[in-house]
């Protein structure tokens, strides 16, 4: 581990040598830096003019840059005792103005000591995915601060998981009640991530994951089985998917593409084409027969590759549907890249990878936050999942990677308790296996916004390892929320027993004792606590029912104490709900939690 201060800049350097001493940066204005043009300005961009303005004609720079003769991100450091020297390519100097960024917030509380930092990314493409297609759409100005974090810890890849939040043209009644991004909005964030040294990239499924438009008249005749089918993205029956051999499912798909792609200067897409449960269920059952399910996917997959090539643009889509399919591998398109997704700790990246890798095939590896359907987080697997991807993606030679955030069943989770995974990630995807460092003091100094909530948000993250329940893809909590009509056992929450619960409540207060009081931070972890505290309540509640007991089962006066609680609840949410996110997608988001008080009338 790095010697403190050190210790705790995420992501951690490949190098550093201490060459003895400190410098001490005395309280003050903003520093002089210097440098060619093309370094000193994305340099005065980036830390704006609070932290560095430029050297005035006869003044010692304290922050002096050069442009390297190198391509990629490396670049090195020193700190001196009159300041820090900068050599990096004049192309993508922004990981070392993120590294400098972090000294400079360092050094408010004490001198750093004298060295030289050589440093480069393990994986060329570190990539972050946020879903804003499960009724949570940030607004404009979380974008904003995404993009700055996401920049500040070395990521150079950013995806807005997309499945009916775009406004698209034509197809207005799809999104309208959603508070979707629009075409201007996107233009404007694809050029602030293009400033930062992020690529941001187009992001729509066009298989799979359909059901908000397959459940309208006019896009119902598209869908695999219009009668619709149970996916554990809805409580009721609905269309999940496109028909892959129906010519108007294409032309829809490509619809959205060439939209969506209009607003990006990157030529990559994600298309998607995951889980595709009821694929070979419905209309396309005859040709899946006869040709295979694998061969009617892939023939699907090949013609939105062929549309993309027309366009000049490359595809990205999610690898788990051809990974059932292994022999078909070797067809896919050479340019396509899959991305091999698992989100939890033991997940099987080794032999995935190594089936792209022996067929010759770029691929990327994607772990997860580990924050959907936890509500308060997990950091033990976004730990253990994360550094396993990420040595995979080593040992195979993997592309790129991309942590991936999602919203599941409502995006209950609010943003901070993303936090320790976003910055894990970035670690793991700059420097392997060197997360050594504190996690709350590195969420503090890579998020200033977070500056006294760290503990208070890793403590709530290891919450539920108290209930000695172990959840697979969330948290007991959350399945007792997400599946309070039905009746116990919950496979979802095994083991889960009083006396876990009691220690898990015990967990959240000690939690909640480490975070500043009156904040707006605060405010979105006590409506994520109460959310939990609800879950938690309805499976004490059911739990002295024993085997097979539903929520109606349980004595009225519980029940009406249960609603009054649920009644907080709702509030808390949506109250919390607009300090980051748009108000579309709010109700739904609600009305999830609204369907529990039917069941305790």
């Amino acid at each position: 581990m790095l010697p403190h201060p050190l210790s705790n800049l995420v992501p951690q350097p490949r190098s550093l040598h201490l060459t003895g001493g400190v410098w001490d940066l005395k309280p003050g204005g903003a520093l002089t830096a210097g440098g060619p043009s093309e370094c000193l300005d994305p340099c005065l961009s980036f830390l704006g003019p609070d932290l560095v303005r430029p050297a005035r004609a006869g003044e010692t720079p304290a922050i002096t840059l050069s442009s390297a003769q190198q391509t990629g991100e490396g670049y090195e450091l020193e700190i001196t005792s009159s300041g820090i020297r900068i050599s990096c390519a004049a192309q993508t100097p922004h990981p070392a103005l993120a590294t400098l960024l972090q000294l400079l917030r360092l050094a408010r509380n004490e001198p750093l000591p004298l060295g030289l930092i050589k440093d480069a990314p393990a994986l060329a493409t570190r990539g972050f995915m946020l879903d804003v297609s499960r009724d949570r759409v940030p607004s404009m100005e979380h974008l904003h601060d995404l993009i700055r974090t996401l920049a500040g810890l070395k990521y150079n890849h950013l995806e807005l998981y997309t499945e009916h939040t775009f406004a698209y043209r034509g197809h207005e009644s799809v999104w309208k009640n959603a508070s979707p991004l629009t075409a201007d909005e996107v233009r404007e964030l694809d050029r602030f991530c293009a400033s930062l040294g992020i690529n941001l990239v187009a992001n729509q499924n066009c298989l799979g994951h359909m059901h908000r438009w397959l459940t309208l008249p006019q896009y119902k005749s598209l869908a695999e089985d219009p009668r619709g089918m149970e996916h554990a993205f809805s409580l009721t029956k609905e269309p999940f998917s496109l028909c892959p051999t129906d010519p108007r499912s294409l032309e829809l798909a490509t619809d959205l593409i060439d939209q969506l792609l209009a607003c990006h200067q990157s030529r990559l897409i994600n298309v998607g084409l995951d889980e595709t449960f009821d694929v070979g269920q419905g209309r396309s059952a005859d040709a899946c027969k006869q040709r295979g399910k694998g061969r009617v996917y892939l023939e699907y997959l090949q013609k939105i590759h062929a549309h993309l090539e027309s366009r000049g643009a490359q595809m990205l889509f999610w690898g788990d549907i051809i990974c059932q399919h292994p022999e078909l591998v070797p067809e896919l398109p050479k340019n396509a890249l899959s991305l091999l997704w698992g989100y939890e700790a033991g997940h099987p990246f080794d032999k995935q990878a190594r089936l792209f890798a022996d067929s010759g095939l770029d691929f990327w590896i994607v772990p997860g936050t580990s924050s959907w359907q936890s509500l308060l987080g997990r950091i033990d697997n976004a730990r253990a999942n994360l550094a396993e991807a990420a040595q995979t993606a080593v040992k195979h030679g993997a592309k790129g990677w991309m942590v991936a955030d999602w919203g599941d069943f409502g995006h209950w989770q609010p943003w901070p308790i993303s936090w320790p995974g976003l910055v894990l990630g970035a670690a793991e995807g700059w420097n392997p296996g060197q997360t050594t460092g504190d996690l709350a003091s590195q969420i503090e100094l890579a998020i200033p916004e977070a500056e006294g909530h760290g503990q208070g948000i890793v403590a709530l993250g290891q919450a539920h390892q108290a209930l000695d329940s172990p959840a697979i893809n969330g948290t007991s909590p959350f399945f007792h929320l997400r599946y309070a009509h039905r009746p116990l056992p919950l496979k979802r929450a095994p083991n889960l027993t009083h006396e876990g619960l009691a220690r898990m409540a015990q967990a959240k207060i000690e939690a909640l004792s480490l975070l500043p009081a009156g904040t707006p931070l605060n405010q979105e972890l006590q409506a994520a606590c109460a959310l939990s505290g609800l879950g938690e309540a309805l499976a004490s509640a059911r739990l002295g029912g024993g085997q097979g007991a539903h929520l109606t089962d349980i004595p009225k006066e519980t029940r009406t104490e249960l609603k009054e609680q649920l009644d907080q609840v709702l509030k808390q949410h949506a109250e919390a709900w607009s300090l980051r996110s748009r108000s579309g997608g709010r109700e739904d988001s609600l009305q999830r939690l609204r369907n529990i008080s039917d069941l305790l009338n």
